[in-house]
């Protein structure tokens, strides 16, 4: 019987070329104020794929996943009334340890980054499985404090309250800005099936939109749980692109990496 390598012939240059650029872009490795943030391959649930950050000087190491295996749970909805005391026995199990919502080895050195990042990125996968198979969801009531919960975990102090100028020169208050160090802006604005909430929104983000300001972005995010008329959903998308809160955690991922690597 042939093997694979005699059927295929050797592997072309130009497609291991190819291929090696884009695990390159997949798994980055980025400097974050004065941290690597690792890229891996395991993924979440929600299909986002796990980061791990690393900290410390020439000699010794830390790794942790930033709060984002929490974070993950608690954008889902997965209902956690004390979470750490909860998922602490299953972290500690597993060798590392949580505070803050963060999960964290213990230190090492350089040349065992590359075991203790792929334990980190194993034990927060592990764990957001495990809260995804066993933690309740309450969606309805606690949708707009669900999302807020999942910014700040994931982008701490780069999310305010902010309020930003429209064409019209009229001041808007928006619940979630993440701000970056580019001077770019992110706009997540949740809004509530109800139809004034539905009306506000949308004039503070068509507002905003008609100023035309590149370094702006803008998100409305509804909660898909609740039942949506078309022509409501049509109304929001006057003022801004909207997000199911089914999706919205990879998708602010995805847009908040985006503009945060922006020119």
């Amino acid at each position: 019987m042939n093997s694979l390598a005699s059927l295929f012939g050797p592997f072309p240059s130009a497609v291991r070329a190819t291929v090696e650029r884009s695990l390159a872009e997949a798994f980055a490795i980025e400097d974050t104020d004065g941290s690597l943030r690792i890229t891996t391959a395991c993924a979440y649930p929600s299909g986002g794929l796990v980061r791990v950050t690393l900290r410390g000087g020439a000699l010794k190491l830390m790794a942790s996943d930033e709060g984002e295996a929490l974070g993950e749970a608690l954008g889902a909805g997965i209902v956690l009334p004390d979470p750490e005391k909860l998922v602490r026995p299953f972290v500690m199990n597993r060798g590392l340890s949580i505070r803050g919502g963060v999960l964290s080895s213990d230190y090492f050195s350089p040349d065992e980054a590359a075991v203790a990042v792929a334990h980190v990125a194993n034990v927060a996968k592990d764990l957001a499985d495990w809260l995804y198979a066993h933690g309740g969801v309450r969606r309805r009531h606690d949708f707009k404090k669900l999302l807020s919960a999942f910014l700040l975990s994931r982008f701490k102090d780069q999310v305010t309250e902010t309020r930003l100028l429209g064409a019209s020169q009229k001041s808007h208050k928006f619940p979630a800005v993440i701000s970056f160090a580019n001077g770019r802006k992110f706009i997540v604005d949740p809004v509530i099936n109800d139809p004034a909430s539905i009306n506000a929104r949308v004039v503070a983000n068509l507002d905003v939109k008609a100023r035309h300001d590149p370094l702006i972005q803008q998100r409305i995010i509804y909660d898909d749980a609740e039942s949506w008329t078309a022509a409501d959903i049509a109304l929001l998308q006057v003022g801004a692109t909207v997000i199911p809160f089914s999706r919205s955690q990879e998708v602010i991922e995805r847009i908040a990496e985006e503009t945060r690597t922006a020119a």
